[in-house]
């Protein structure tokens, strides 16, 4: 995946181009191709990735300037280069994932590996010449630190990351004893956070008994008239319902969007028999306003708890 602060640049230029895909998928240079694979495959597909990734060091290329596939595809990107041993190692980076559970089937043809960033899919090819002009002059110097599995959501219609492989071998620390390999990675792969969940649930049951029931996720969108204007995302946990973040669009503050989700929140808790609900807030921040006016009780003081910035652990009963 485009590093951040580039692929914020790069999607502005897809909006630019009009392209249909800057919700479906973030910037990005495809290693292998779209591929179905079986659910118990999965693990052998993140282990690949992992595997993989561990033999390279962090590729630097260069993003730019725009080309085309014309008149084979109406596809207009950015191509990818680098010194000549970034690129080759990017080459045998591909042909190693490309196998096992992520080969291409075999009705699929296979064609050279081209490393660019699709900026447009499906673009009018009257256009696209005149795109490739104006983004001649375009460069954009990039480190990748790893690789994504990527999966396709079907409800969403859009790509969402997996987990992320660094590059560089795993450090192993306790060499003598037990050798313990740690991997540094965005998020958890699916196999360890199933692991991991299943590990707290069977935590949860022998520390607090068969009461205490695994934290449940739970997220709730505002919309006005269509259009996104709020967010709220928690976790139950036994008779605590914790809420994580609550957001509200900038058209829609003051608006009371605010108020009807921590409410839609405080009756989901009622719903899942919660006695209280609790957040984290900055200490004397507009938050810590909002929530003090609509019931909620400081309890606690965090000192340094985000941004080396004081915060305040608040609660309302239900």
């Amino acid at each position: 995946m485009v590093p951040a602060r580039t692929a914020d640049e790069i999607d502005g230029l897809r909006r630019a181009l009009s392209s249909a895909e800057v919700a479906r998928i973030a910037p990005h240079v495809t290693l292998v191709p779209p591929v179905n694979v079986r659910d118990d495959d999965l693990p052998a597909a993140c282990d690949l990735v992992r595997e993989v990734a561990a033999e390279f060091p962090p590729l630097a290329l260069e993003l730019g300037p725009a080309s085309s596939f014309l008149p084979a595809n109406p596809v207009c990107y950015l191509a990818v280069s680098g010194e000549a041993g970034v690129v080759e190692a990017l080459s045998v980076l591909v042909s190693k994932l490309r196998r096992g559970p992520l080969a291409a089937p075999a009705r699929r043809p296979e064609l050279p590996f081209v490393p660019h960033v699709t900026i447009n899919q499906h673009m009018a090819r009257e256009r696209i010449a005149p795109a490739v002009a104006a983004l001649d002059g375009y460069r954009a110097h990039v480190v990748f630190e790893g690789v994504t599995l990527l999966e396709f959501s079907e409800t969403e219609r859009r790509w969402a990351g997996l987990f992320e492989a660094p590059f560089l071998e795993p450090a192993v620390v306790g060499r003598g004893g037990v050798e313990i390999e740690l991997s540094l990675s965005d998020r958890l792969d699916p196999i360890a956070a199933d692991w991991s969940r299943r590990a707290w649930e069977l935590y949860s049951i022998q520390r607090f008994g068969p009461a205490g029931r695994a934290a449940e996720a739970f997220a709730i969108t505002a919309r006005v008239a269509g259009q996104l204007a709020g967010a709220a995302e928690g976790e139950v946990r036994g008779a605590l319902c914790r809420l994580g973040s609550l957001m509200v669009g900038a058209d829609w503050r003051g608006a009371g969007v605010g108020t009807q989700l921590l409410r839609a929140c405080e009756h989901h808790a009622l719903d899942r028999a919660c006695a209280r609900v609790r957040l984290e807030v900055l200490a004397g921040g507009r938050a810590e306003g909002f929530y003090r006016g609509r019931g909620y009780e400081t309890v606690a003081r965090l000192p340094r708890w985000r941004q080396e910035r004081d915060f305040v652990l608040m609660e309302r009963s239900l």
